[in-house]
Formats: C-alpha cells, sequence, structure tokens
C-alpha cells in the first residue's frame, strides 16, 4: 500500500483500548481458573460446584504438585487419588520429606490392592455388628463447631473376652477398615457439604470409666496395636483431636504404657481429662450435638439412644443427593482431566509458534513501514500497516504477560529466550519518528507495554525473595521442631530409667523386709 492510497478521513478507532482492557481482563479470569483448578487436583477443580472454604497455603500447594508430579513420573498416581488433600495428610505425616512420603503411599497402594480395600463396602458383610456393638459401644454422633464428625467409644463398657467369643479379631479389624471406608466416601463428603469447607478429619471422645491396669489384656493390646497400624499406615492425619474422658488413677497409669504403642504427633492430639469434662467439650461441640450423658441436649429418642442413632449430616437426603452427584460428575470427568497437564503442555507449545509467528510479522513488516513513512506527507496519519504493526506488538506483549500468570507452573521449562525481556524491531528512534508524524497515542500504548513489562519483572522479583523468606522460617522451625522432638526423647528415656531404678529399689526394699522377718 503506497502513501497515496491513504484514506485522509481514516481515524484510530477510539474503542480499542477498551476493547482490549476488557479482553485481557477476561482472559486473566479465564487464566486464574485454569490456574487454580490445576493446583487444587483433578478432584476439587472438577466436582466442588459450590462454595468451599479451603485452608491450604502456598508452601503446602507447592510441595503438593512436587510430590504429585513425582508420583505421576512414577505411576503411582492412580486417578481417585490424585486429591491435593489426600497428598498433604501424606506428606504431614512424614514431615514433607518427599522419599518418606513416597515410600509410604506406595505401601498404601499396596495394602489397599492386597487387602482389597478399594471394594470392602461391597465385598464385606458383618452380620455380627450388633453383637459386636453390645460389648464394645462406638459410633459417629453429630459434628463439633467446625463441621467435623465426632466418634465416640464407651471403653469403660468393653468385654473383650465376649467380642472375641462374637467375632475374630481379622475380621473385626476387616470392620474397622470398612467404617474408615465408609466415612471417606460417605461421612467426610456430606460434613464438608453442610460446612461449605472441606472437612476430612473428626474428633473423638474416649469414655474410659472403669478402666484400669486389668483392662488392657493380651488380646486388647494386640487389637490396638494392629488398628493403630493400620490407621497410621493407609490414613494418616485423619484426627483432629481426641478427648478421653473420665480417667481415674487406673487408667493414667495404663495411659502410660497404651502411649509407647502411639504415634507421638498422635498424643499430642490427645486431652485426658478427668470427671469435670462437660465445660470442655462444650467449648467444642454444641449442646444439640452432644448426648446428654456427656453434658449435652441430644438424646435421640427415637433412634434407640445416641449410641445407635449414626446421627450426622450425612443422614439428610439433600446433602446425600448432594454428595452422589458430586462422586458421579468426579467418575465422568476423570478421562477428561486426566488429560489436562498434556492440554497445558500444548497449549505453552503453541503459545511459543505465535511469539515466533509474530516476531516474524513484525520483521518483515518494519521495513515497510520506514517506506511508508518517507512517502507520506506531515498532514496524513500513519500507514495501516505501521499501525497493525504496533497494535500486533501491543496485543502479543499483553498475551505474552498473560500466558506467563497462566502457565507460572511451567516456566522453568520454557526456552530461555522466551524467559528474556527483549526489545522488538520498533526502537526508540522509530517512536520519536511516530511523535513527530502525529502518532503519539501508539507511542503512548507502547511505552506503556514496555512499563508494564517492567513492573511485571519488578513483582516476580520480589515474590521470589518473600518466597525464600518463607522457606527460610518454614526450615527454622522444622529444626526447631526437631530439636523439641531430641528433648522429648531424651527426657522420656531419663524418666524409663528413673523408673526402673524405682522398680529397683521397691524390690530390694520387699526383699529385705521379708528377710527381716525371718531373723529372730
Amino acid at each position: 500500500m503506497s502513501g497515496a492510497d491513504v484514506d485522509p478521513n481514516l481515524k484510530p478507532d477510539g474503542n480499542s483500548e477498551d476493547e482490549r482492557k476488557t479482553k485481557l481482563g477476561s482472559f486473566k479470569k479465564a487464566a486464574n481458573m485454569i490456574t487454580n483448578s490445576f493446583n487444587k487436583g483433578r478432584r476439587n477443580s472438577k466436582v466442588m460446584s459450590f462454595p468451599m472454604e479451603d485452608d491450604i497455603d502456598a508452601e503446602e500447594l507447592k510441595a503438593a504438585q512436587e510430590f504429585r508430579q513425582k508420583l505421576l513420573s512414577e505411576e503411582l498416581l492412580p486417578s481417585k487419588h490424585d486429591d491435593t488433600h489426600m497428598l498433604l495428610r501424606f506428606l504431614r505425616a512424614r514431615k514433607f520429606d518427599l522419599e518418606k512420603t513416597k515410600q509410604m503411599w506406595s505401601d498404601m497402594l499396596q495394602w489397599r490392592q492386597e487387602y482389597g480395600a478399594d471394594t470392602i463396602m461391597e465385598d464385606f458383610e458383618f452380620k455380627e455388628v450388633d453383637e459386636v456393638l453390645k460389648y464394645y459401644p462406638q459410633g459417629h454422633h453429630g459434628v463439633d463447631k467446625d463441621g467435623r464428625p465426632v466418634y465416640i467409644e464407651k471403653l469403660g463398657q468393653v468385654d473383650s473376652n465376649k467380642l472375641m467369643q462374637a467375632t475374630t479379631m481379622d475380621r473385626y479389624v476387616r470392620y474397622h477398615v470398612r467404617e474408615f471406608e465408609r466415612t471417606f466416601i460417605c461421612k467426610f463428603p456430606a460434613c464438608s457439604v453442610a460446612a461449605k469447607k472441606l472437612i476430612d478429619q473428626s474428633t473423638t471422645i474416649l469414655d474410659v470409666q472403669g478402666v484400669g491396669l486389668t483392662s488392657l489384656n493380651k488380646s486388647a493390646r494386640e487389637l490396638i496395636q494392629r488398628l493403630q497400624k493400620v490407621d497410621g499406615d493407609n490414613y494418616p492425619e485423619t484426627l483432629n483431636r481426641m478427648f478421653i474422658i473420665n480417667a481415674g488413677s487406673g487408667f493414667r497409669l495404663l495411659w502410660n504404657t497404651v502411649k509407647s504403642f502411639l504415634d507421638p504427633k498422635t498424643t499430642s492430639k490427645i486431652n485426658v481429662l478427668g470427671n469435670q469434662y462437660q465445660s470442655k467439650l462444650l467449648e467444642i461441640i454444641e449442646a444439640t450435638e452432644l448426648p446428654e450423658f456427656f453434658g449435652g441436649s441430644c438424646t435421640c429418642a427415637d433412634k434407640g439412644g445416641c449410641m445407635l442413632s449414626d446421627k450426622g449430616p450425612w443422614n439428610d437426603t439433600e446433602i446425600i443427593k448432594m454428595v452422589q452427584s458430586i462422586r458421579e460428575a468426579k467418575c465422568t470427568s476423570n478421562t477428561s482431566s486426566g488429560d489436562l497437564e498434556e492440554k497445558q503442555e500444548e497449549k505453552i507449545l503453541e503459545e511459543e509458534k505465535k511469539i515466533s509467528e509474530d516476531e516474524t510479522k513484525v520483521s518483515e513488516e518494519e521495513p515497510k513501514v520506514s517506506k511508508e513513512e518517507t512517502k507520506v506527507s506531515e498532514e496524513k496519519l500513519i500507514p495501516e500497516d505501521a499501525m497493525a504493526c504496533t497494535n500486533r506488538m501491543d496485543s502479543f506483549c499483553s498475551d505474552a504477560f498473560l500466558e506467563a500468570e497462566t502457565h507460572s507452573d511451567h516456566l522453568s521449562s520454557l526456552p530461555e529466550e522466551l524467559l528474556t525481556p527483549r526489545m522488538y524491531p520498533m526502537g526508540y528512534d522509530d517512536v520519536d519518528s511516530m511523535v513527530c508524524k502525529g502518532t503519539e497515542r501508539e507511542a503512548e500504548r507502547l511505552n506503556a507495554a514496555l512499563n508494564r513489562l517492567s513492573a511485571l519483572e519488578q513483582e516476580l522479583s520480589s515474590t521470589k525473595q518473600v518466597e525464600t523468606q518463607k522457606e527460610e522460617k518454614l526450615k527454622a522451625a522444622l529444626d526447631r521442631v526437631n530439636a523439641l522432638e531430641q528433648e522429648l526423647t531424651e527426657a522420656k528415656k531419663a524418666l524409663e530409667e528413673a523408673r526402673h531404678k524405682q522398680e529397683e529399689l521397691l524390690a530390694s526394699v520387699d526383699k529385705e523386709k521379708k528377710s527381716g522377718l525371718f531373723c529372730w
């Protein structure tokens, strides 16, 4: 196109800037949605369609993503377990040590396959459940003030001999696993829907009234050890807190023995209370959700009592329908969501190609713009080709920034030249020439894009500094925790030695007393 072909009445579109801002805003919104869905895991992004709070911080999310990539690379992540919160539970159980967590995760998958945990709710029938509950009263009842299910056991009423007559230890452990699976499949999701935030932990109340030294026989010890191993190895970090109530002097002596079977992190969540526990429970649980025999106002008279009622959101018809629809949506979305990462990579490749094509076009158009400028008089507007070139540069800068935000997790895989700010063919001399020829607006827009580049670089630099500071603080905190654990271990060892010495001293005193009786 020659200068004579330019229409003197041609004017820039006054709405182009507003349209570009609107378009850029919508793209940023879509990019954030894509990024969030990728970060939260396929289950959360594809399934949860109602408002739900999430308390995952940036450090934990980064660790979960790294762990997820490690599992995917080794084919250790079945789609049904591809959930950020589940990954985090295992990471927390191993203090975010990736190798130890990977081993724990691998062992869990193998156990589930060998034990048949995925189909245990359909395959295992526990006909003796009524008799078992008679000799081992237990069950869920209501939720705490945070929406977590409350699990109750009356250990003081357990008859271990009759329990083992009613069932076997293997069958009881299998029943325990089945109920844990039911909790994850039905009860935790129902509580999450009711509380509008993720619930994957419970509050436990153990009533130990009447439990003493004679209560922990060989069968009881073996059962505790087996249940603890199953829970700790395959369902970690599911206990939020536990209240042991009606703890007498006999139980407190027994508790020192029981603690040796439990993980130290688990024991830190346990509160041992006497018979004045009601006010403490009511701080955590509403009176309407707490059984009357624990100081609440609930009786569940129409359900045969609180211990048999299984009261909770999982019995609400509407909530169960929503949980089922969520589960169905998750099943149908697994195939498509499984390709999410591949689509992200394909999009990056497409953008690289687009960038290359835009650079080529800009390079080809620049000589044309220079020739046209020599022919156009000072009174005429800049030719369409030059304006198109400038607009493409402006649009390209905006798109490049948008893609940098959308694919922030994949920046490390991009070529170095795409990560390095560059100056495109239209330099400052060309900008000055455009200003002199009446195109001040185009020059301002180009300068604005360059300023935006500088601002984004500064923002990225400050973000990296903040992340580095957070990592240093986290490392310091972990070091402190490790030091405290070491101190606790040494203190425990010292107490054990003192106890042994005390026992030896008592035995020596008893021996001297007995020998003294016969010294006459």
